[in-house]
This record gives C-alpha cells, structure tokens and sequence, in this order.
C-alpha cells in the first residue's frame, strides 16, 4: 500500500512571527488532514509530520512552534521515544514549547508531555484544548 504524503506547510521566513504555529505528528494521513483543515480555519499555522524522524526535518527548518501534538504510536517510534530525543537533540524546543499527546487510548504513561488530548473528539473540544495548552505555553515552565 502506497503511503500519502500530507504536504507540508510553505516554511516560513525567519523573521517575526505573525501567527501562532502548531506541528502536527501523527502516521495517519487521513487524521493529519482533518487536524490541518481544524486548526488552519481556526487561524493556525499548520505542520505536519507523519514520523518521528521527519518531524525532527520540519523542527529543523521551522520557527519554534507554539505546541506540538503527537501521536503515542508512529511507524518509526513512539511518542515516548519522540520525546526522548526531542530532549536530548533540541533541548531548547522540550523546554519552551508544550508537547501534547493525541492519542485514541484512555490514558497515556507518565511523561514530560505537558497533557494529552483523546482522540476522536470533536473540532470544538478539540480546540479548546489546543488553546488551553497553547496558553500554558505562554507561562512558566514554558516560556520564561
């Protein structure tokens, strides 16, 4: 089976930063798809990335986002993997940017995400949930 590849987001200037911008992990296409239509409605700059390792390309090609949402299991790691190196290979990122877990399962094991977000929900909750955490964002621990 062919695997879709969800086209990234035109990488940004590095300049000054004119909205709030969001990278989405996830191995589905179809959930990346409907995350990206969400949020940019919502008014969102939207990344995407379908594995750990590319998501790593876009974070290195990117302006620090304002959240991260990351699936727990990937075709290449999981979520706790993602996080693990996230902390050891952009340390800076780990501490100012809230890494939220979206995941389909009831509870997701203890880590230095900053939440987690159950999957499927609705756009509204949904979105309340990533301006909730986008907030946090803005506040000790995150931003100093």
């Amino acid at each position: 089976m062919e695997k879709f590849q969800v086209p990234h987001t035109q990488k940004p200037s590095r300049g000054k930063k004119t909205k709030e911008s969001i990278l989405v992990i996830d191995d589905s296409a179809d959930t990346l798809i409907l995350q990206r239509l969400v949020l940019e409605l919502e008014g969102f700059e939207v990344f995407t990335a379908q594995t750990g390792e590319e998501a790593f390309g876009v974070l290195s090609e990117i302006d620090e986002p304002d959240l991260i949402l990351l699936d727990m299991q990937m075709e290449d790691m999981t979520g706790l993997d993602f996080l693990t190196m996230l902390e050891e290979k952009m340390p800076k990122i780990m501490k100012a940017v809230p890494v939220v877990f979206l995941s389909g399962v009831n509870e997701v094991p203890e880590s230095k995400a900053a939440g987690f977000i159950r999957k499927p929900t609705d756009s509204e909750n949904f979105l309340v949930s990533v301006h909730d955490f986008i907030e946090i964002g803005h506040h000790s621990p995150y931003k100093h």
